[in-house]
């Protein structure tokens, strides 16, 4: 099985619309079931969106916090194979940098590294 973490980005060979990049992204959104409560880890400085409906969500808003519990992104990278793990942490340093604040303008390349990120993240080496 190839990684997410393997693939090669490829420009867009045509512009997109802003209406057509949100589509996108509420089709990352729908299908991989994400929340709208982001996980921001203080020690380790990972940020990601939680599963809506999932047990760190719950515990998110029981607490009325947004640093419950361990770390997925910490985790997910331990369970990466070792010769991936740097990317993985490239990966999730780029996401963290580009929407510690949710952007309002998007991009073809943030859908594309926010869709990598989530990817990754929920659906790879389960």
């Amino acid at each position: 099985m190839t990684s997410i973490l393997e693939s090669v980005y490829y420009h867009p060979n045509r512009p997109y619309s802003q209406n057509e990049l949100n589509n996108m992204r509420a089709s990352l959104y729908s299908n991989i079931r994400l929340g709208n409560k982001m996980a921001n880890h203080q020690r380790c400085g990972h940020i990601y969106l939680t599963k809506h409906n999932g047990r760190k969500e719950k515990e998110m808003c029981q607490k009325n916090a947004d640093d419950v519990g361990k770390c997925s992104v910490c985790w997910k990278i331990s369970k990466t194979p070792k010769n991936l793990q740097d990317k993985a942490r490239k990966l999730s340093q780029e996401y963290r940098d580009t929407f510690k604040q949710n952007p309002t303008y998007l991009s073809y390349q943030k859908v594309d590294l926010e869709s990598s990120y989530y990817k990754w993240l929920y659906n790879e080496f389960n």
